[in-house]
C-alpha cells in the first residue's frame, strides 16, 4: 500500500494470471484500503481520502483492447452519473492498443512487453530501481529458484523424449517465470539460454507470444 502527500491511498500490483475472480479480488483490495482509512474521532466524512486499486496486467482483462480500464460507481439508470466516493479500480493493460495513456506509462508497458523504451525520466527511474533490486540478496535467491525451475522444466521435456515434450517444457518455463513477475525480455533471454540449441530464436519468440 502507498499513501501520497495528499493522503490518497493506493494498492498497486502486477497480476500475471488472468483469473476469473480478479474483479472480486480488486474489490477486496479496495475494501481493505477503505477499512484502513476509517475516520478517527472528530473527523468529518469529507476528510476521507481517495482509494485506488491498480492492477498492471500483461493481458487484456475485458477483451476490448483498451490500454486502461477505469472503474467507478455509476447509476445504472444513467452511467454518466457517478458516485463521487473517491474510490477507483484501474486495470492497466500492457497489450492494449486503444485509448491514450501518459508517455511514462506507455514506456512501462513497452518495458514489460520486452520492447524498446524511451530515455524518459520516469522509465529511467524504473530501470534504475530494477537494477538496484537485482543487486540484492533477495534477487539472487529469486534467480537461483528460477534457474532450478528452468532446469527441471527442461529435464521434464527431455525425459519425454519427444519434441512435444520439449515444447511443454518451454511452456512450463514461460508460465513459471511469469508467475515470478519476469518481463518478456528476461523470459526470452532465459529461453534462449536453456533451449537455444533446440529451437530457433523465432520459434522461442512465437512460443512466448502464444503463451
Amino acid at each position: 500500500m502507498i499513501t501520497d502527500s495528499r493522503g490518497r491511498r493506493y494498492n498497486v500490483e502486477m497480476q500475471v494470471a488472468n483469473k476469473r475472480d480478479m474483479d472480486k479480488r480488486a474489490r477486496q483490495y479496495l475494501f481493505k484500503l477503505m477499512e484502513d482509512g476509517f475516520l478517527r474521532r472528530r473527523q468529518e466524512y469529507e476528510e476521507l481520502h481517495a482509494a485506488y486499486v491498480i492492477f498492471i496486467l500483461p493481458f487484456d482483462p475485458k477483451g476490448k483492447g483498451l490500454k486502461r480500464y477505469s472503474f467507478v460507481y455509476t447509476a445504472k439508470e444513467d452511467p454518466s452519473v457517478e458516485l463521487n466516493d473517491g474510490s477507483e479500480i484501474i486495470y492497466l493493460n500492457t497489450k492494449g492498443a486503444k485509448g491514450k495513456v501518459k508517455p511514462g506509462l506507455d514506456d512501462l508497458y513497452r518495458l514489460i512487453e520486452g520492447k524498446p523504451t524511451s530515455n524518459g525520466k520516469f522509465i529511467s527511474r524504473v530501470k534504475e530501481t530494477i537494477n538496484n533490486y537485482r543487486r540484492t540478496e533477495e534477487w539472487r535467491k529469486h534467480v537461483m529458484n528460477t534457474e532450478e525451475v528452468a532446469e527441471a522444466a527442461k529435464q521434464l521435456g527431455m525425459e519425454e523424449g519427444k519434441k512435444e515434450g520439449l515444447i511443454t517444457g518451454v511452456q512450463n518455463l514461460i508460465s513459471v517465470l511469469r508467475d515470478y513477475g519476469e518481463d518478456n525480455q528476461n523470459i526470452l533471454q532465459q529461453l534462449k539460454q536453456k533451449y537455444g540449441n533446440t529451437f530457433s530464436d523465432k520459434q522461442l519468440e512465437d512460443f512466448l507470444k502464444q503463451s
